[in-house]
């Protein structure tokens, strides 16, 4: 005799097969949430323990940084001819007590950002003023291939008293530095053109660039810009202070106010 199973019953034994399986998802789909969330609360773990060590960084690298409000510096030999027989470009009275020798290159952005931020400054409280004379001297860097021809160029204009104006010419374009630009700015600033070009290629101005990088690389100076800080007296540089890089206003205050407080035989230990 064959056996019958009601329709009804079928049909109860499918309902709780798929109860069972629905129950089953939901418990792995439940049980996939509470994986995903306790891998997330251990990354936010992980975070907060990360962040905590980058926090006491940035504290440690504060602190560093008050403690070094002074730059570090090297002192030098006294200079005895630091501006040359008075032939170099310069600001300032001839009688002033301080002095910086200044070694650019025309084609260092570094060199811009001390002109932009800290020279005009400098300029007002000290050059102006009467108690610092200021001098350019050259240091065009071999990887700048523009750098010894735009120091050529502000040399002529040196020249014919116009080497401060074409020398901010220089800097706020440098990314154009060449004969055109060179050319250009001479005939803006009404040099006769004729001279201009001529010294252009006159190999006494290249020799005096050269000069200057050999008098920079004596001192150690191996990039722009660096500078000697000092104070004047019977016409040397009494053991200048060489600060290398775009140093603040504040630090070249710092240390030509220092000098300017110093008694005079202290100035020459």
């Amino acid at each position: 005799m064959s056996t019958f199973i009601p329709k009804y019953i079928v049909l109860l034994i499918a309902l709780f097969l798929l109860n069972g399986c629905e129950a089953e998802a939901k418990n792995t789909e439940q049980n996939k949430v509470e994986q995903e969330l306790s891998a997330l609360k251990q990354e936010v773990s992980e975070l907060k323990k990360q962040l905590a060590t980058i926090g006491s960084q940035v504290k440690d690298i504060h602190n560093i940084a008050l403690a070094s409000q002074q730059p570090k510096h090297k002192t030098l030999t006294t200079q005895e001819n630091f501006d040359n027989n008075d032939a170099l470009a310069k600001l300032g009275e001839a009688s002033a007590g301080l002095a910086i020798v200044e070694f650019s290159d025309y084609q260092c952005p570094y060199c811009k950002r001390y002109v932009d931020t800290t020279f005009t400054k400098l300029r007002a409280n000290f050059i102006d003023k009467g108690k610092l004379k200021y001098i350019a001297r050259d240091f065009p860097l071999g990887f700048h291939k523009q750098a010894k021809g735009a120091a050529i160029a502000a040399n002529c204009s040196l020249q014919q008293g116009a080497y401060w104006p074409m020398r901010e010419q220089l800097f706020n374009n440098m990314r154009q530095l060449g004969d055109e630009l060179y050319q250009s700015s001479a005939e803006q600033l009404d040099l006769d053109m004729d001279q201009f070009t001529k010294c252009l290629e006159d190999e006494a101005v290249l020799a005096k660039v050269e000069q200057d990088m050999n008098y920079g690389s004596s001192l150690g100076i191996r990039g722009t810009p660096s500078f000697l800080v000092g104070k004047v007296e019977d016409g040397h540089l009494i053991n200048p202070t060489l600060l290398v890089g775009a140093q603040s206003y504040e630090t070249f205050a710092a240390v030509l106010n220092e000098l300017a407080a110093a008694p005079a035989q202290e100035a020459g230990e």
